[in-house]
């Protein structure tokens, strides 16, 4: 018998080595109802879905979710009046096609991806079919006016079909944005949104890898948010990280346009729970621009290149680049596609020399501006500065740390370029070459600088974000530059286009009920948590003072208006959150002169338009509850 039970035991252990069946007590099925590990969680509230970030691609995946019936908690790190990440700030033009041209399309975007093996066909194809749809969408939300125009950045085959939509026709203005958050605030009963409330954490099962929820980080503690059915994560890049940057774009330091909060936490969020990461090493830039120390960004897109609404065109006066060495390194008549340059057929990011430096004399300061912002003869900069100044090239090239006899040799080199009309080092636009003659001389500090970057966790054509081994994180989804699918050269106004198109992608999948979880709270008898933010202080009017209201691009902007017999007596803008250094150099001089003036019909600010007209408006509302 026991000879026997030796043999039954051994034809059972060779038949478990052939077919891997086990005698060991089996294990709990944790997709079953025997477990959940949503009890597992001490959770402080549950919603349908967790939108991170109110972005474009946040707002978008919110509205998504919202009108597929599901229940929102949108969660934005800034302070109140203070959000929309870069989509704000943006051109406002977002990218769209004819349905009927996708196979054109594709081929284009085929010849951006170039020789990268990513994104694949079927993530262009999703893309550009969405992106048909997007003038309808932004119908349906509430944009009025539309207008279209081609725009393909690149000569590229297919390039012809690609459209731009700006509403009503405008552009850096902050309208899309307005839209968006418009819509979202009409489905507040679907959204709820809490500000300065940053995610610190994705809640995951370690064992079926599950997405169940976030950490939020609010007032002080840390609280554990459920979401039964998805998080779509929507943070930006990480554009305001320097750690970051110098580790993915090999660059010492740089700097966004735009975004102040993008600090590539989505990034961090996404690895924790096992995401591939790619496109890290791409960004739209860099360009080269002089830092705006008041708010960490630039003053505005472009220097670079000649005049355009992208650029302010001071470049092409008496300017030249110089880089560590006092040398030239660029041509400073071309605008950079989005910081790429042409290079023997190739399109590379411009390649960059640091520090590095805008050199030029007193004919072109009393040129313009450097930024429409600036003064006029650029005479604050000077003061606060921003431009460095001296009597001859030897103390300049002292003051900024470089060679002095190589620049004045590159100045002579660059001086007799302008008499000939021929510049041999990096062909130089004609018309461009201006001798640097005139003293005083001046330079200014360039940093690089970026639209935004574009690398984040990996996503397929369903918003899904995918695992190192190319399998979807369950429940998990994201949209917007966060991930981007532009591996390499970048058409504008597909990062604007692409928060629209896997916002609704993502929002829409992660709105479905999801049967692999616990549909049922999982809080139990506990009262949900709710955020709290800093909230603005009453404003208490005396007598003879109205409050008036309007938008400008940093969001909303209230005036109060002390108004006697009739006669304006004083402007105060009691809240605003326009750009320190540009936008709000504008706030002085328009109530000044509405003042002096006694009238509304007073000129804007340059550089400074949209804000000078909300204050404009916000005046006149608060003049109409007077009876001005």
């Amino acid at each position: 018998m026991k000879k026997l039970f030796v043999i039954l035991l051994s034809l059972v252990l060779i038949m478990q080595t052939l077919t891997g069946f086990s005698f060991e007590t089996p294990q709990m099925n944790y997709n079953s109802q025997d477990y959940h590990f949503e009890y597992t969680v001490d959770w402080h509230g549950e919603y349908d879905v967790i939108v991170v970030g109110y972005g474009g691609a946040g707002a978008t995946a919110s509205i998504e979710v919202a009108d597929e019936g599901a229940e929102v908690l949108l969660l934005e790190k800034a302070p109140k009046g203070q959000e929309g990440g870069n989509t704000r700030y943006a051109g406002q033009a977002v990218l769209a096609l004819d349905k009927n041209t996708v196979d054109k399309g594709t081929e284009y975007f085929k010849s951006l991806r170039g020789k990268f093996n990513t994104p694949v066909d079927d993530i262009i194809i999703s893309y550009l079919e969405k992106a048909g749809e997007n003038r309808e969408w932004l119908t349906s939300i509430g944009a009025k006016n539309i207008m279209s125009f081609p725009f393909n950045e690149y000569d590229y085959p297919g390039g012809e079909v690609m459209d731009a939509l700006i509403i009503e026709g405008e552009m850096f203005t902050g309208k899309l944005y307005r839209t968006l958050q418009e819509a979202v605030e009409k489905r507040s009963d679907k959204i709820e949104v809490w500000y300065e409330s940053p995610a610190v954490g994705l809640i995951q099962d370690p064992r079926t890898k599950t997405v169940h929820g976030v950490k939020v980080e609010n007032n002080g503690r840390v609280l554990n948010i459920r979401a039964k059915n998805g998080v779509v994560l929507c943070t930006g890049g990480f554009e305001n990280n320097q750690q970051m940057i110098q580790d993915y774009l090999h660059l010492p330091y740089g700097y966004s346009k735009a975004a102040r909060y993008n600090t590539g936490d989505g990034i961090k969020m996404a690895m924790e729970v096992g995401a591939n990461l790619w496109h890290m090493g791409n960004m739209a830039g860099p360009d080269l621009n002089v830092l705006n120390p008041e708010t960490g960004t630039t003053f505005a897109y472009a220097i670079q290149g000649e005049k355009s609404v992208l650029s302010t065109g001071f470049a092409t006066q008496n300017t030249i680049f110089i880089g560590a060495d006092g040398t030239r390194f660029t041509d400073e008549s071309v605008l950079p596609h989005h910081g790429y340059i042409d290079f023997h057929g190739s399109w590379i990011q411009m390649p960059l020399s640091l520090p590095a430096f805008a050199v030029f004399d007193e004919t072109a300061r009393l040129s313009q501006p450097v930024y429409d912002s600036w003064s006029e003869g650029n005479v604050e900069e000077i003061e606060k500065g921003y431009v460095i100044k001296a009597d001859s090239i030897d103390e300049l090239a002292k003051k900024i740390g470089v060679d002095s006899a190589n620049l004045k040799k590159t100045i002579k080199d660059y001086n007799k370029f302008c008499n000939d009309k021929k510049d041999t080092d990096f062909n130089r636009n004609p018309k461009t070459l201006k001798p640097i003659t005139k003293a005083p001389y001046y330079a200014m500090e360039l940093v690089p600088s970026f639209t935004n970057t574009q690398g984040g966790p990996e996503r397929n054509k369903n918003g899904e974000v995918l695992d190192v081994n190319g399998r979807p994180i369950p429940h998990l989804y994201s949209a917007g530059e966060l991930g981007s699918m532009f591996s390499s050269i970048y058409q504008g106004t597909g990062n604007l286009g692409e928060a629209v198109v896997f916002g609704r992608i993502s929002g829409k999948n992660a709105a479905k009920v999801k049967y692999d979880v616990l549909q049922e709270t999982a809080m139990k008898v506990k009262t949900p948590i709710k955020a709290v933010w800093t909230e603005r202080e009453e404003i208490i009017l005396k007598s003879g003072e109205y409050i008036g209201k309007d938008r400008g691009i940093g969001g909303p902007i209230e005036v109060k208006v002390n108004v006697q017999n009739k006669k304006i007596m004083n402007i105060d803008v009691v809240y605003h959150n326009e750009t320190k250094g540009v936008s709000t150099n504008a706030i002085k001089t328009v109530t000044d002169r509405i003042v002096k003036n006694q009238t509304t019909d007073v000129d804007t600010v340059s550089g400074a338009t949209v804000t000078s007209k909300a204050i404009i408006n916000a005046v006149k509302d608060a003049l109409d509850k007077a009876g001005f």
